[in-house]
């Protein structure tokens, strides 16, 4: 393996106090030797930056290998994703999220497998740890960009970026958007896959993604309507960049129907919200793999059979 490419390991930071020393702890004890890291500080206001500060005297990390970025104010994670990518000069780029954590071989693992760098996108599984249980995410990457593209569309591949290594070129022509911080993930990683020719992988668990949850619904429902937008902003560009082809439009349709379906939910349940939100995907539900008594929600649904519906809600 060519030791000489250089890896870039981007992490924005915002109240990870908690967290943040087993994510240093991990990227710092790498078995891959050229690395620089990228710290983008959103205007914490927790003691996150004085954990920060202590393991990297802890670890010796040497000036030349590190950059700090502190914001003043808070500026979302888009804005902490972009400041790191404009302070990387590694030949690849490996997000790391400040409360995730990785195993002390991924970066060794995923430059292996980029092929003396001719991959733009070398993919991994993932942990998924949610109150004590953990979940082993095995990945279904393709090996070249466009059909990573159309599964990561509605989720068949997760479309987040902490578990690729990206060539940093691929970033020239491609930005967080500010202010969108619940899907910027989703965008990008699409737009990726899209300017990507070669994907490799390897199936092996190297990021633990630590799931946290928010209380309140007003978070959630937030999180929803970021997910609507993320969507219309990607049907936006497919449409500009000339690629909105039937496989993509199909793959649109599934996502925005999963979206839609929300509004038939307990916890979101809005009869007005479903009839209006994406209207084009509401004949999709036959297509897809859903249980029984969920189509039959969806029949009535589609049926504009509301008043019987909340009735036979009690009993699905």
């Amino acid at each position: 393996m060519d030791n000489t490419i250089k890896v870039s390991i981007l992490v924005p930071i915002y109240n990870a106090e908690k967290y943040i020393d087993r994510c240093i702890d991990s990227i710092f004890c790498q078995t891959y030797p050229t690395i620089e890291y990228i710290f983008v500080d959103n205007c914490s206001t927790d003691g996150s930056l004085d954990v920060l500060r202590n393991k990297i005297n802890q670890y010796d990390i040497q000036e030349d290998k590190f950059k700090l970025i502190v914001h003043d104010r808070n500026e979302g994670i888009a804005v902490s994703r972009n400041d790191c990518i404009m302070n990387a000069t590694g030949d690849y780029v490996l997000f790391v999220d400040s409360d995730d954590w990785i195993e002390p071989d991924m970066v060794e693992l995923l430059v292996a497998a980029s092929d003396n760098a001719h991959a733009d996108i070398v993919g991994c599984d993932f942990y998924m740890e949610n109150n004590g249980e953990i979940k082993y995410c095995r990945e279904p990457y393709c090996n070249n960009g466009y059909d990573n593209m159309i599964r990561a569309i509605d989720y068949e591949l997760s479309s987040v970026l902490w578990k690729l290594l990206i060539r940093s070129d691929l970033f020239e022509t491609i930005r967080f958007t500010p202010n969108l911080d619940i899907v910027e993930d989703y965008i990008v990683t699409i737009k990726l896959y899209q300017h990507a020719k070669i994907v490799s992988s390897v199936h092996k668990g190297l990021y633990h993604y630590i799931l946290h949850h928010g209380s309140a619904s007003s978070v959630r429902l937030k999180s929803l309507q970021s997910h609507i937008m993320g969507v219309k902003i990607i049907e936006k560009y497919f449409i500009q960049e000339n690629i909105l082809d039937e496989t993509v439009r199909y793959r649109l349709l599934l996502r925005k129907f999963n979206i839609k379906s929300n509004f038939l939910t307990k916890q979101f349940l809005n009869y007005k919200s479903y009839r209006t939100t994406f209207p084009e995907a509401r004949h999709i539900w036959r297509k897809m793999n859903y249980s029984k008594r969920e189509k039959v929600k969806f029949w009535m649904a589609e049926k504009g059979l509301f008043p019987f519906l909340n009735i036979v809600q009690k009993f699905l």
